[in-house]
């Protein structure tokens, strides 16, 4: 069996799988709210194509210019990123100056999945938006300094697709600094203080961003996990339970609260066990629902109940050897010694093949 400091540190990792799936953003949705009011969805090809022609051509009078510029962020917020990234870059060679245009083709080209590409255009709406907020007042200024914040954001989200967690984390402090108020500028930051670990931080963060989205799944469920992984289980549990309440259907809630019950063990346990049923009812392809309950089925003797559970998460994660591992346990407590043999074969394979060529961690499949 293993001690209980490896089953929390086992605990900390499933976690930690779970927040960086629900961190990992291959799109970012930061359209200013007045270009979403404005926007006209369902643009033919034809027309975006008239529109981006129009944009190369010709000279732009305001009006047409900010008909352009909805359509744009109009583009972007139905996932036709290449197209907005074709008028926004048009837009921004009429008007250079004009950090509209550049932050929209800096959210459409990181969307495109040219992360590099996007980050010089970012910073340069930040400087842009930036200068003309030093030369307005009131809510002009304001709403620059919101532009400027968004574009930070987008800036440090790309700066950590592309490796550079330091920069990430610089950029993120500096969009929160600059717009407090913007929640996706607080959950970023949130985001970059718990990859490094900054617990407190973290958590600060979180509650900030929770503040300003009450509802927010994403939010609640890493205020949760970063006040569990400080040791704060008792804030965790309620975090959790707050999740769960406001956002019925978020399985990583009901998957969070499992987990922690059945950690805290006692009369929370069978709770934490229904919980953890209740995530996989509404996700049955959740890969660490899967082995966590199939897990505490077995440490709570179990073992036939639980096998049906370790079976699917080996089938998720063919290439994790923890399921294979469990299911070991399973066999063998059932009598079952020929199938707790090919188990334990399977992860010395596992384990083998994993030092020839240097792979660690999990391999539960990505959760769109």
């Amino acid at each position: 069996m293993l001690s209980a400091h490896a089953q929390v540190s086992r605990r900390r990792r499933a976690l930690s799988c779970v927040a960086a799936l629900l961190l990992h953003a291959t799109t970012l949705a930061l359209v200013p709210a007045r270009a979403v009011a404005q926007r006209e969805p369902g643009a033919s090809d034809a027309r975006v194509a008239q529109a981006i022609e129009r944009a190369r051509a010709s000279s732009l009078d305001e009006g047409s210019y900010a008909q352009l510029l909805a359509l744009g962020y109009a583009l972007v917020a139905e996932g036709r990123y290449a197209e907005a990234a074709e008028l926004f870059g048009a837009l921004a060679l009429k008007r250079p100056r004009d950090s509209s245009a550049v932050y929209g083709a800096a959210l459409a080209t990181f969307n495109a999945g040219r992360a590099s590409d996007s980050m010089p255009l970012a910073r340069r709406a930040v400087d842009l938006a930036l200068e003309a907020a030093r030369s307005s007042n009131g809510d002009a200024a304001r709403a620059l300094n919101s532009r400027a914040s968004d574009a930070l954001v987008l800036l440090a989200v790309a700066q950590a697709v592309g490796g550079d967690d330091s920069a990430a984390l610089d950029s993120a402090r500096r969009a929160a600094a600059l717009a407090p108020e913007n929640f996706d500028a607080q959950f970023t930051l949130g985001r970059a203080l718990y990859g490094a670990g900054d617990d407190t931080g973290a958590a600060r963060s979180f509650r900030a961003a929770v503040a300003l989205r009450p509802e927010d799944a994403r939010a609640l469920f890493f205020l949760a996990t970063t006040l569990e992984r400080s040791g704060d289980d008792a804030s965790a549990l309620a975090a959790y339970r707050e999740l769960v309440i406001k956002q019925p259907r978020a399985a990583e809630g009901h998957l969070g609260l499992g987990v922690l019950l059945v950690k805290r063990g006692g009369a929370e346990t069978e709770e934490g066990l229904k919980e953890l049923a209740h995530a996989l009812e509404i996700d049955p392809n959740l890969y660490e629902a899967r082995v966590a309950l199939g897990r505490a089925l077995l440490s709570k003797g179990r073992a036939a109940e639980s096998i049906e559970h370790l079976r699917r998460a080996a089938a998720l994660a063919p290439n994790n050897p923890e399921p294979h591992y469990q299911l070991s346990l399973a066999y063998r407590r059932l009598g079952r010694k020929d199938e707790a043999a090919a188990e334990s074969e399977l992860v010395k394979r596992i384990h083998e093949s994993r030092r020839s060529t240097g792979a660690t961690g999990s391999n539960a499949p990505p959760r769109e």
